[in-house]
């Protein structure tokens, strides 16, 4: 999952935030496992400290090739599965 941009932040905490900018040391590290965020919020009980986000994997649900129209005896594919992941969040500083 992509959490160095501004969009994924927002995917991760969720929409009652208002997301200000992500920190620098977010942008230098390999893995994107732990990232640095400044948000706005009206009350801290807001921030979720735990969230889950289901994504479908990397290209699921393309076709690589549709000639024409499948044949009525052709089974359908199953739907994509479901990559979980799940969230901590941790509050650091509150400023007022």
């Amino acid at each position: 999952m992509q959490l160095r941009t501004i969009e994924g932040a927002i995917e991760a905490i969720g929409d009652k935030v208002i997301v200000d900018h992500l920190e620098s040391r977010t942008h230098e590290r390999v893995d994107t496992k732990l990232f640095a965020c400044w948000v706005w919020c009206w009350d801290v009980a807001h921030i979720p400290t735990k969230r889950t986000i289901w994504k479908h994997a990397r290209g699921a649900g393309r076709v690589d090739e549709m000639v024409g129209y499948s044949p009525p005896s052709r089974v359908v594919a199953p739907p994509p599965e479901l990559l979980q992941y799940d969230l901590l969040l941790h509050l650091d500083r509150v400023e007022d």
